[in-house]
């Protein structure tokens, strides 16, 4: 004979742990309390709250297209966005369920969709970054909402700091491969019970950066007379990503360096993670805005000794502050420049996809 009581079904039980910050997939009710008071407890998000903000999308884009390229826009890197085709809707990310809000920009975040050349896309304005004090889940969950609704391509455009030597300001650099620090640590969004409607449980990262579509960028770069009499450079570059909101020491850039990464940033990893996991296509380009200043670090003895003997000590000649590793090459003006070039790159590439 059933028992009296309510009976638990795996949607209620998927809701529950998320909201003690467990969770379990397929689970029956025998297992669930031991599941959800698992010893290591972790964050997830279950599928439902996934498929709802697809369905508030979808509700708000009616009977339009839905887009199959979707653009990250970097800060400072939204022209892409200012400049979409066609009917325009925007839907603020506080209209979305499971939606954050960036705590960096100035206005709130939102989902820009419109078109590229008769192509319908959707710009994301405002990401979040873990630093902010955010989860992996969440910085993710635009990816995995736009996966859910039909999104086939994944455009990231990011400021980024170079530490290769023959990285300059303004320079693209068109992501190849990346280094995760904090995924090597163990903060990785695929952490938790992974649900197989949206991906494997454990997806090879080795070709994370679409091939096809990092050639596509080269061969539109280089057959395009505007962006060539512009002197736009461009160059393969592995990424290395840190949580933030600090910048990196010297020992560390040093380190880095060492371990082959070529550009930093504090994003788009969590993101390419999640959008590979989900099947997407990935084209990620960088543009950098800073670079690492190459001298050695000045000698606080050399300093002591020179002032004790009334002398001035040398200073290398790329420091303008004791303690600041980071220096400007050329001018701000040019990385502000390469911006738009950067845009028009983009919107070439989305011409020949």
């Amino acid at each position: 004979m059933d028992s009296a009581g309510p009976k638990s079904t795996p949607q209620a039980l998927e809701d529950l742990c998320f909201a003690t910050g467990a969770a379990t997939v397929g689970a029956t009710s025998a297992s669930a309390a031991s599941t959800c008071l698992s010893p290591r407890p972790v964050e997830t998000i279950p599928h439902s709250v996934y498929e709802s903000a697809a369905n508030h999308v979808r509700t708000r884009l009616s009977s339009r297209d839905l887009p199959r390229v979707a653009f990250i826009c970097g800060k400072s890197l939204q022209g892409i966005a200012d400049k979409l085709e066609g009917e325009i809707i925007d839907i603020p990310h506080t209209e979305i369920p499971g939606f954050v809000s960036s705590t960096v920009l100035k206005t709130a975040g939102r989902l820009v969709f419109g078109e590229i050349s008769g192509t319908p896309v959707v710009c994301i304005v405002g990401r979040c970054h873990y630093y902010e004090g955010y989860s992996m889940k969440h910085i993710t969950f635009p990816i995995r909402v736009l996966s859910l609704i039909g999104v086939k391509t994944l455009i990231v455009t990011t400021a980024v700091s170079g530490i290769a030597a023959d990285l300059d300001l303004g320079d693209i650099a068109l992501v190849k491969d990346h280094i995760s620090v904090p995924t090597l640590a163990g903060l990785n969004p695929l952490i938790g019970p992974n649900f197989a409607q949206l991906g494997p449980r454990m997806p090879s990262m080795y070709n994370a950066y679409t091939f096809n579509l990092r050639k596509l960028a080269f061969k539109t770069l280089l057959s395009d007379p505007e962006l060539q009499k512009r002197g736009v450079r461009m160059r393969e570059a592995v990424y290395c990503h840190t949580t933030g909101p600090s910048f990196e020491t010297r020992a560390e850039c040093i380190a880095l360096r060492t371990l082959g990464a070529e550009v930093i940033g504090t994003s788009i990893v969590p993101d390419i993670i999640v959008a590979h996991h989900s099947g997407l296509d990935v084209l990620c380009l960088g543009l950098v805005t800073s670079v690492v200043a190459k001298n050695d670090e000045p000698s606080a003895e050399e300093a002591a000794r020179a002032a004790l003997a009334g002398q001035k000590a040398p200073k290398p000649k790329d420091v303008d502050a004791d303690d600041d590793i980071l220096t400007r090459k050329g001018s701000v003006k040019k990385g502000s420049q390469r911006a738009a070039d950067l845009n028009l790159l983009i919107k070439r590439i989305v011409d020949n996809l």
